[in-house]
């Protein structure tokens, strides 16, 4: 057998992990506690979590004002960031690896005056990678498996020292995920679990926050169905989102969709002006519903417009009672001219439909709705068409809507 030291007196016997009988269900009597939120009713606080959007979208700039709003906290500022309050002033950190500093200075001139940057002394960090020489990789593969690198436990020791501050830090920005590691983190889902186990291991030690930013598949590009689309269309294994505690997407709508908000709204929206959102991963909160932004024209900042685009598209969804009033004697007035309306959409310029959005400026799928629901029940019926054969025309019956 194995020789030990005369004064060996066996192996120590360490304190185990946990004391099951310590957590008894006596330890979950009363109210759970409430969740303690970064950003009200989108983000918990100390959650490691990814954003994912297409190239171009705009979420690394999202990712800035998050951090600029967090570290400017209620009261110095608009406390509003990714579609929720920021309840709390919070120390922020965010480190790219794609903008210089003089980059990152003119999008941080959109944001803020000097004056305001003052303001912010010992709570808000941008570090751009792209200024430093050297090894920036936080994972690399060693003998075969997936370790931390030097970088990581030299961020570690800062993001440690931080965390001694008064006010400790809250939030740490990683932009973006795939220049951070030299590792395959898309198709293995083993440097995705050793990745995410090193990102909560550090927002367990100083109780913060964790955003690591990633792209999303091109195919996502033409819309896709809603949060639970948006998620399958993250690039990479599913053990990347899966092994994330939250993650948000970012997707461009659908052209029907965008077109809807163009005419609710009454302005042209370019491809990028619109953008979809939806935490599509939570622990905490499971999936939420889906938010619109739209871009500022002059900072290209994408601001939260939900309420103003729903409220627009569902008051374009209706019609008053003067404007079909104003339907049904048009309708009358075309068959006095012998020039009735069609009552199918193939009918083009004819179809009443059509009319009532260039008209009425309400969408195509409501204009489309409301000739149905007349025809149904009676209020407008087909007639041979007096000059055209083989078409129909529309005329008013006796009774209206």
């Amino acid at each position: 057998g194995r020789a030990f030291p005369p004064e060996f007196d066996g192996p120590v016997k360490r304190e185990p992990l946990f004391r099951i009988l310590d957590w008894g269900v006596d330890r979950y009597r009363g109210d759970a506690p409430d969740i303690d939120w970064l950003i009200e009713g989108i983000l918990p606080s100390e959650t490691p979590g990814m954003v994912c959007s297409l190239g171009g979208v705009g979420k690394s700039y999202l990712m800035m004002d998050l951090c600029v709003r967090l570290a400017a906290g209620p009261g110095l500022g608009p406390s509003f960031a990714m579609g929720g309050r920021i309840p709390r002033r919070g120390r922020a950190v965010m480190i790219t690896a794609e903008d210089s500093s003089k980059a990152l200075h003119r999008r941080l001139d959109q944001i803020l005056l000097d004056s305001e940057k003052e303001k912010l002394r010992d709570w808000l960090y941008i570090v751009p990678l792209a200024d430093h020489q050297g090894q920036k990789s936080l994972m690399a593969v060693h003998g075969g498996d997936y370790v931390m690198t030097e970088v990581w436990d030299e961020l570690v020791e800062q993001i440690v020292e931080l965390s001694q501050m008064p006010g400790g830090i809250d939030l740490l920005v990683l932009d973006p995920l795939q220049a951070m590691v030299m590792a395959d983190i898309n198709s293995d889902p083993a440097a995705a679990a050793a990745f995410w186990s090193a990102i909560s291991g550090l927002c367990a030690q100083v109780k913060c926050t964790c955003l690591v930013t990633h792209h999303m598949n091109k195919a996502s590009i033409g819309g896709v169905e809603g949060p639970m689309g948006a998620r399958e269309s993250i690039r990479g294994t599913t053990s990347l989102v899966d092994s994330a505690r939250w993650v948000m997407a970012l997707w461009l709508p659908s052209r029907e969709e965008r077109e809807a908000a163009e005419v609710a709204l009454g302005e042209s929206l370019d491809p990028l002006a619109m953008v979809f959102s939806a935490v599509v991963k939570s622990n905490d909160l499971g999936m939420t519903e889906q938010r619109v932004f739209l871009r500022d024209a002059v900072s290209g900042l994408l601001n939260d417009a939900t309420d103003q685009v729903a409220d627009a598209i569902d008051a374009n969804k209706r019609l008053s009672s003067d404007q079909i009033r104003a339907c049904f004697d048009e309708v009358e007035r075309r068959v006095e001219r012998e020039d009735p309306f069609s009552g199918h959409p193939a009918g083009r310029e004819r179809y009443l439909g059509n009319w009532l959005i260039r008209e009425f400026r309400i969408d195509k799928k409501s204009a489309t709705g409301y000739v149905r629901d007349w025809l149904s029940k009676g209020y407008l019926i087909r007639y041979p068409h007096p000059r055209t054969q083989r078409a129909q025309g529309l005329r008013a019956a006796e009774i209206r809507p």
